[in-house]
């Protein structure tokens, strides 16, 4: 199989879909269930056999060539990619949309995949530009009431951090050349000899606010809320399962190895950050009556345990912060399909307006309590295990950023465990909409299944999943 079917294959069904109409979500459905399957061919060839299927074209202009390749670490995150973009598909499949909604997130997938699939710079920053403009429109076009001011703000806010990131690039080619001689944008080649000096340290700096926009750390994270809230329910699924893992990801395959000293030495500012966004997100997440907002500042809380195991540097911490980004995506797309579920029936999101759905809707709550204990790392599920490691791995470094992260754990659950009693459990206020909430359709419970095994397969069995990733970042521990 080649690599590059996995981003021409949805690239090209969304030129269809764009010209199909009402057969449009048809084509929609086959191209996500297609991708999805040569996603998983790879892991049948084993992880010895994942670099035979790399692939480097001829160098083009200053050194620019078309570069695939898949590894321990992107693997992963393709399967995520195919798997939410499938989701999303079935879950808006009884939504009245045109066929550029079907387009829009084919041709989202499509970037989405080449941002983790290439390894020559120039094409990752295009592919990762490109991402942005289908996520535009979704939330521009199909979102809630503010919805131009919210995909304008995602997009100025985002556009400007891969200006930098860009910027941040050039600094990097140009002094390989200066040292070498030769020109190339290939991930490997750029990484010996290292940037230096002040240059390397401002491109260093660049890399971590244009990566930052995106996880996104504070204060770099203010576009995220008005995102998430006005998005339609894909859109958010999308935003939060993948898009936010491309700044973690750029942090794991170009800040971190082409910059490992200057990690190193900056790690207790690095990891000061992120221990400063477990704890806000935590906090701004607590203080909100809107169940939409109040997930989307969770995200900030959960990619601060990313990069808490990813800036620790060791086997385990860097580990677990990788897991933990496709715990995140699992977890946070169901619970933002489960906020869509509950706004489609009652068109409102506040937590006073509801109460005593456990009794009416038996299945939205089983599933909502599952997502819920996963996202607050409860055992046995998949959320416990990332955190844990992410956590373990950061006390070796600086236990106090460990602790900070504990004290977010504590936090979670303040947040969450009110939120779901205040919907589910308690007795219906006045003005409540609880009386107009039905439970989930067949076709909605088995779409929210299909999350909730991986959450509970994870929890109970992380071993293979664990093995996969420490083969694609057990190289940056030191």
């Amino acid at each position: 199989m080649s690599l590059s079917a996995l981003w021409l294959l949805p690239a090209a069904a969304a030129l269809l879909a764009a010209c199909c109409g009402r057969q449009a979500r048809a084509v929609a459905l086959g191209a996500a269930a297609a991708t999805l399957g040569m996603s998983l061919m790879p892991a049948w060839a084993g992880l010895d056999s994942l670099s035979r299927l790399s692939y480097a074209g001829p160098a083009w202009f200053y050194g620019i060539r078309y570069s695939v390749a898949v590894d321990g670490l992107s693997l992963p995150l393709l399967w995520l990619t195919a798997f939410l973009t499938l989701i999303v598909i079935l879950f808006s499949w009884r939504g009245r949309f045109s066929s550029g909604y079907w387009a829009a997130f084919l041709a989202l997938e499509a970037a989405l995949m080449g941002v983790f699939l290439m390894r020559d710079l120039f094409f990752f920053y295009l592919f990762w530009e490109a991402a942005l403009i289908p996520m535009f429109f979704i939330i521009g076009l199909w979102g809630s009431a503010n919805r131009r001011h919210a995909a304008v703000k995602f997009f100025l806010f985002t556009f400007a951090g891969s200006v930098l990131m860009l910027l941040g690039f050039l600094v990097i080619v140009t002094q390989h050349h200066l040292a070498t001689g030769v020109w190339t944008w290939d991930m490997e080649l750029l990484k010996s000899p290292r940037p230096g000096g002040a240059l390397g340290l401002a491109s260093f700096l660049a890399l971590v606010v244009g990566f930052g926009v995106k996880v996104p750390l504070v204060p770099l994270h203010t576009w995220l809320p008005d995102a998430h809230t006005e998005a339609p329910v894909g859109g958010s699924v999308m935003l939060a399962g993948v898009m936010l893992k491309m700044g973690v990801y750029g942090f794991l395959r170009v800040a971190i190895p082409f910059f490992p000293e200057l990690c190193w030495r900056l790690l207790p500012w690095l990891g000061g950050v992120a221990a400063v966004g477990v704890i806000y997100g935590a906090l701004c997440a607590m203080a909100q009556q809107d169940l939409k907002r109040l997930v989307a500042y969770s995200s900030v809380a959960h990619l601060g345990f990313c990069l808490l195991g990813i800036f620790s540097r060791t086997q385990e911490g860097l580990a677990g912060g990788s897991l933990q980004l496709l715990n995140h995506g699992l977890t946070t797309g169901a619970l933002f399909l489960l906020v869509g579920a509950l706004y489609e029936r009652g068109h409102k999101r506040g937590l006073s307006d509801f109460g005593g759905l456990a009794g009416r809707a038996p299945w939205l709550t089983f599933f909502f309590g599952v997502s819920i204990f996963a996202s607050i790392g409860l055992p046995g599920l998949n959320g416990f295990v990332g955190e844990f490691m992410s956590l373990a791995g950061m006390m070796v470094r600086l236990p106090v950023l460990a602790l900070a992260g504990v004290i977010g754990v504590t936090l979670a659950a303040a947040y969450a465990l009110p939120a779901f009693s205040a919907v589910f459990l308690a007795e219906p206020g006045e003005g409540s909409v609880s009386a107009m909430i039905s439970d989930l359709s067949a076709l909605e419970a088995l779409t929210l299944a299909a999350l909730v095994l991986p959450m509970l397969a994870i929890g109970l069995h992380p071993g293979p999943l664990l093995a996969l990733l420490r083969s694609g970042v057990g190289g940056l521990a030191l």
